[in-house]
């Protein structure tokens, strides 16, 4: 009786460590993706800054 208590509580044991992993690992997707989104909406950002200034550059005749 004492195996199979031992064995329930190491199965438990490998449970819950398996269930962290795919919970880290599904944390690290979800980083990874707004660092993404991030990194695109900055260069967006960017990108129409540098358009309004070429704009104001082209009325101004510069």
């Amino acid at each position: 009786m004492a195996d199979t208590i031992r064995e329930k509580i190491e199965n438990a044991g490998e449970s819950v460590k398996d269930a962290a992993k795919k919970a880290g690992e599904k944390v690290q997707e979800g980083a990874e993706k707004v660092a993404e989104k991030t990194a695109d909406a900055a260069h967006n950002a960017g990108q129409a800054v540098k358009d309004a200034g070429q704009k104001l550059k082209d009325k101004s005749g510069a």
